[in-house]
């Protein structure tokens, strides 16, 4: 059936369903259970076998494979052969368990970012979860809303709806109710129907759902919207440098080959040499252990509130230099509630906490006495048809969940604080004949209605735009509008106008012009209503701890000046009276000038969301990294080009959430800074993590390397190698992933520009390595010459005991180990416990000593090799106090010549 062909009427009846009563909650639950969740078919999650079978899906995996092949066919001893294909199959079960816990994780994510819809059920309207949508349903859609199924329109005003996703057309679709009579037609050109997946980005209007799930457009095509991208750039980045690693080391492979060949080392002695030297520079278990770092790590942030959609946020999260924000919601409570009314005749004061609509309206003062009230009423009356909000209270949580406007809501709990004048405002008899959504070019919204014959059109906008179309100005009004401003409330105009109803007797694309045209000029006043919602009490706080870590704060906002800089100077935003900057006036600036400007600024007030485009593109140009938030469907422009954009999980709409990188689900700025230090300690602790595994893995090959040149047995066998990345690295790999975010990761600006590998980590790598390199081959020197499978114990030993020590060093690269506590991670104590139990096994038990070719080791061995493994930790330990020391020095120098100066 082709619903777009069908009258309204004609489908309601197909459907079995009364449009102004909707479906009653028992027969939606019904047809719950019939037509299932209102949830696409994604792609099959693979199984634990195809996940393990992947874990060799990896060109490092098959050189690996290929060592072991050659090996076997051309080693007099084939046991290292079995030893290599054993431990790659046990990595694969670990990488198993690790990839399957990650994927657990992200599917958890999912729920963090769960939509909603507004339908209509048992004659109201309710806020229910976009899969209990079903067939038969009436939506209720505004401008920001997601369209949670496909549906009939049948009630559409100016409304407008981005349907790239199934069509490809970045211009959006205007919508009408109007049955199309024509044969069968395009997606696209179906303008009654709106469909799952797309987003209204203008306009209000009302659907009757005829298709959820599968069913769907989208869903018959099997394009799911993924909310969580699970790229891991970070982990591309590890891949990049290990190809290029193998890249280096099969070159000087073959190289040593030639060389050891032309001098007459056997063929087998120098491939079991290449081989472990091979084995050396291979991460068999770093591409997992990131992995689960950073996605363990963002499930802690979603649980804190902070929903990571796109993983590349965590790389900009904790770089960010300059953040923009609106002052609505971020800085703010987010519960707007309407205090203060003016109206030409009086004014009245408003009581009441958020959107609890407990509280008065008090004239002068005097509570339950508001006279003639002719303006409040109309006032009254207009916000009642213009305010289309939702409004839901969680009982867990006790706070309020919006859909729609806030400004929609404050005025719907303004109208239920009315009680004495409920009977004369008489909202619900008024017909409504068209309206026009808020728009960011008219800066108003209107509603056009009629009552017995008389047509009277009322609208809530700016008060600037409001005045100009009105007939008179009233300066007492002008008066009050200043004095609202400077006590930092939101102020918005009301007004009204008669017309004649006829008007709007013309087909539905020309309402648009005659409803704009006719409130061009010849308004009546109603009055001033100021919304006032109060700045969180953390916020002064968070913002100048932001500050002192480097962080540029600019509030873009599209408020009035005098509003803005109550909130700025409450918060401490704002500082120097030349960092603002008015829409007009960064409209006249030229991009030289732009650019010039954006270097002070701190302050944007009546800002449109293109004039924030362009605000951040300028930023761009100053090599700013840029971390944007946003709420409204004319953001999402500006969230997309940020290198972060951050939307409000609670009064953000559908628009901005799917663009942005992260979504707030507690819309409060002190969980951007959060966002920001939890950011900086996941970068930190892969950072943590690579520098462990590389400085451990380039000291196995020196070892390698030693022994060629100097023509000695190799100290140490590719399955000895194997034992150590596997054992040794990957338990304390986890451990040191499980670290304690460390204080005072804000105020290190460093991490800001900072890379995961970058040539000082590399020389750090190096650094490292050469002690266990050297110390190793000391051990094997002492005892090769008599013994040579004791000589190998001893540097294996040897070997694990430099990456034991080598952990602790790398819990912090400036902090000693005693700063940080020797048992704030117990997770490393565990793991080092596990790993020194699993090397007596490997000496003592005699299935792993013939196994791994090992012998126990003499108790002053131990000794020894504990002191000679222990300098490495020591060594590390002077050049952290070094580094505090120059830091210090340099900070007592720069404070001594700040007091010269100031003397």
């Amino acid at each position: 059936m082709n619903f777009y062909q069908q009258s309204i009427e004609d489908v309601a009846k197909h459907i079995d369903v009364n449009l102004a009563l909707g479906l009653s909650q028992q027969e939606a639950e019904r047809r719950l259970k019939l037509y299932g969740m209102n949830a696409l078919v994604g792609k099959k999650p693979d199984s634990y076998f195809m996940i393990f079978i992947r874990q060799f899906q990896s060109p490092l995996i098959y050189l690996l494979v290929l060592a072991a092949g050659l090996i076997f066919f051309m080693s007099d001893d084939s046991t290292d052969a079995f030893i290599i294909s054993g431990v790659l199959i046990f990595n694969a079960f670990l990488g198993t368990v690790q990839e399957g816990r990650s994927r657990n994780i992200l599917e958890q994510l999912k729920h963090f970012a769960g939509a909603s819809a507004v339908v209509v059920r048992d004659g109201e309207q309710k806020i229910v979860a976009e899969e209990e949508v079903v067939p038969g349903d009436v939506l209720v859609l505004q401008d920001g809303s997601r369209i949670p199924a496909d549906a009939r329109l049948f009630e559409a005003k100016s409304m407008v709806v981005d349907e790239a996703l199934l069509t490809g057309e970045s211009e959006g679709v205007r919508k009408t109710a109007e049955t199309i009579v024509a044969d069968t037609l395009i997606l696209a050109d179906q303008k009654n129907m709106v469909f799952k997946g797309t987003y209204v980005v203008a306009g209000l209007g009302k659907a009757l759902v005829v298709a959820t799930g599968v069913r769907t457009e989208i869903g018959k095509i099997q394009e799911s919207i993924q909310e969580i991208d699970t790229e891991m750039p970070l982990k591309r980045e590890i891949d990049r440098l290990v190809h290029w690693m193998v890249a280096v080391i099969l070159v000087i492979c073959v190289g040593l080959f030639g060389i050891g060949y032309s001098v007459g080392i056997r063929l087998s002695e120098l491939l079991a040499t290449l081989t472990a030297l091979f084995i050396c520079v291979v991460p068999e278990g770093l591409p997992v252990v990131l992995s689960l770092a950073l996605v363990t790590g963002i499930y802690r942030m979603a649980k804190n509130n902070i929903l990571v959609k796109r993983m590349q946020g965590v790389e900009a999260l904790g770089r960010a230099d300059t953040l923009i924000i609106d002052k609505t919601g971020t800085l703010t409570r987010n519960e707007l509630v309407v205090s203060r009314i003016v109206t030409p005749q009086a004014r009245y004061s408003v009581s009441g906490i958020g959107y609890f609509n407990e509280g008065e309206i008090i004239k002068d003062g005097i509570t339950d006495d508001l006279g003639n009230g002719g303006h409040l009423v109309n006032l009254l009356r207009a916000c009642s048809l213009l305010a289309h909000a939702q409004l839901r209270f969680d009982e867990r949580t006790k706070t309020f969940a919006i859909k729609g406007d806030p400004i929609d809501a404050a005025l719907m709990i303004l109208v239920q604080k009315a009680v004495s004048l409920r009977d004369r405002i008489h909202g619900n008899s008024y017909k409504e004949l068209y309206e026009i959504p808020f728009d960011a070019q008219w800066k108003y919204h209107a509603i056009f209605t009629e009552r017995q014959g008389v047509g009277t059109a009322y609208l809530l906008g700016s008060p600037e735009v409001v005045y100009a179309c009105a007939q008179e100005k009233m300066p007492i009004l002008q008066e009050e509008f200043d004095r609202m401003l400077d006590r930092g409330l939101r102020v918005l105009a009301i007004a009204q106008k008669r017309f004649d109803p006829p008007i709007f007797s013309v087909p539905e694309e020309q309402k648009l012009s005659i409803g704009a045209r006719e409130l061009a000029t010849g308004l009546e006043l109603l009055g001033l209503i100021g919304l006032q919602d109060a700045i969180r009490p953390e916020v002064s706080a968070s913002i100048k701890q932001a500050q002192e870590s480097g962080l540029h704060v600019i509030m873009a906002t599209g408020d009035h000046l005098k509003t803005a800089l109550f909130v700025a100077r409450e918060t401490g935003i704002y500082t120097h009276p030349g960092d603002v900057l008015l829409g007009n006036e960064l409209e006249a600036l030229d991009q030289e000038q732009m650019d010039e400007r954006v270097r002070q600024v701190t302050i944007y007030a009546r800002v449109t969301p293109l004039q924030k485009l362009s605000i951040i593109e300028a930023l761009h140009r100053r090599g700013r990294l840029v971390a944007m938030t946003g709420d409204g469907v004319n953001d999402a422009p500006a969230l997309i080009a940020a290198d972060l954009g951050i939307a409000m999980g609670g009064i953000g709409t559908e628009v901005a959430k799917q663009a942005a990188d992260i979504v707030l689900l507690d819309d409060s700025f002190t969980s951007i800074v959060r966002a920001i230090e939890q950011g900086r300690h996941i970068f930190y602790t892969l950072r943590r993590v690579v520098l462990y595994f590389f400085a451990t893995n380039f000291g196995e090959i020196l070892v390698v390397i030693f022994a060629l040149l100097l023509r000695i047995p190799l100290p140490i066998t590719a399955a000895q190698i194997l034992w150590l990345n596997l054992v040794t690295d990957g338990f304390l790999d986890m451990a040191l992933t499980m670290e304690p975010q460390e204080p005072g990761l804000l105020q290190q600006r460093w991490l800001r520009r900072a890379r995961l590998v970058n040539p000082l980590v590399m020389i750090k790598m190096i650094y490292m390595a050469i002690p266990m390199g050297v110390g190793a081959l000391i051990m094997f020197l002492r005892y090769y010459a008599t013994d040579l499978t004791y000589a190998r114990t001893a540097t294996l030993i040897t070997m694990a005991m430099f990456q034991w020590f080598n952990a602790w060093n790398c819990r912090s690269e400036t902090k000693s180990v005693f700063q940080l506590g020797l048992f704030s991670n117990p997770w490393l104590l565990l793991a080092i416990g596990g790993v020194f139990v699993l090397q007596l096994v490997l000496l003592y038990v005699p299935i792993m000593q013939r196994i791994f070719d090992t012998v126990p080791l003499t108790c002053a061995d131990w000794v020894l090799i504990f002191l000679l493994s222990s300098t490495l930790f020591m060594i590390e330990e002077l050049r952290k106090w070094l580094m505090r020391w120059v830091g210090v020095s340099k900070k007592s120098n720069h404070v001594m010549a700040h007091d010269d100066v100031e003397n």
